[in-house]
């Protein structure tokens, strides 16, 4: 199959005052041995000293244009907050399939290509959404692995069975790098969750939530992605109120109870995912509901015990 007979890829890349980490991530990117793909960097206003007019984000990025054509660049006027600018990257690509990458994260050069294999296979579920794979979060100076997030597999699964499996998924150890929302998608599902998708801390895994009631994920048993510890994955040695701070600050949320009372919201959310779910009985949905309330406070519950011991 031609590069032009593959169905379009998109890969949206967020990127805010990290060139050095936004090069390592083009150069993984243009190294795919998938072909058919659409690059758009989404600069969020980086606050860095401008020479000759350009930032160093933007002389990386038309660095890369130049060597190839695929990748395209828009700065945002103002800083919209992460969420948003994640956002207007799916708004305003054209693939079939949709990926996030961030600006410091590379992915292994048959990535892609292993991704959509898993799509086109002859008899894969049409319930299939999400295609991932293992992710490794390591020092990219160190060279030191400091963590593998093992993803979520739920194919062949009840509607009930993927929701519970996909959030047990978030609370074990094996979710440290949390890259699941980070795989490759189709379009129409990232469409739909994102619809009603408000900014709210914790938001992927709102996302998520919706995404396992509409269908199915699939975590290729392969480390072929790559974070780097940074940003606001490198939380460590914060307070609470801090690492709460940051993340509202990097997202813009404006919300009052979205800022103050997050797990409540969460909650709420959650309940309402479930509570308009097309694909569960009213039975299922309060069932699930009764499931996901007592999961989530018996978490919460573990973790204020922890802090007590610590």
């Amino acid at each position: 199959m031609s590069a032009q007979e593959q169905p379009l890829v998109s890969i949206g890349i967020p990127t805010y005052n990290r060139p050095q980490g936004l090069r390592r991530a083009l150069e993984s990117i243009i190294k795919q041995t998938y072909q058919n793909l659409e690059i758009i960097v989404s600069d969020n206003c980086s606050a860095e000293t401008e020479t000759e007019g350009q930032t160093e984000t933007e002389i990386i990025v038309r660095e890369f244009m130049e060597q190839d054509e695929r990748i395209q660049y828009v700065r945002q006027e103002e800083n919209i907050g992460l969420f948003y600018n994640k956002k207007f990257l799916f708004e305003v690509s054209h693939g079939e399939y949709f990926t996030w990458l961030c600006d410091d994260d590379e992915r292994s050069p048959e990535y892609i290509e292993i991704c959509l294999e898993e799509f086109e296979k002859p008899n894969v579920s049409p319930k299939l959404l999400l295609v991932n794979s293992f992710s490794e979060l390591k020092d990219p100076v160190q060279g030191k692995v400091l963590a593998v997030d093992q993803g979520c597999t739920t194919v062949g699964l009840t509607v009930s069975q993927r929701y519970q499996n996909y959030i047990s998924s978030i609370y074990k150890e094996q979710a440290a790098v949390g890259d699941l929302i980070y795989g490759v998608i189709k379009r129409e599902a990232i469409r739909k969750a994102m619809a009603s998708q408000p900014n709210l801390l914790a938001w992927d895994h709102l996302f998520l939530a919706q995404l396992s009631l509409d269908g199915e994920f699939y975590t290729i048993p392969q480390k072929l992605m790559r974070s780097a510890p940074g940003g606001l994955s490198n939380l460590r040695g914060m307070s609470e109120k801090e690492k709460r701070d940051k993340m509202v600050k990097s997202q813009r949320i404006e919300d009052f109870l979205a800022i103050h009372k997050p797990g409540w919201v969460h909650v709420i959310c959650l309940r309402g995912k479930i509570w308009n779910s097309v694909n569960l009985s009213l039975v299922e949905k309060l069932q699930l509901i009764v499931w996901s309330d007592w999961y989530y406070l018996k978490f919460y519950s573990l973790r204020k015990i922890q802090k007590l011991i610590d």
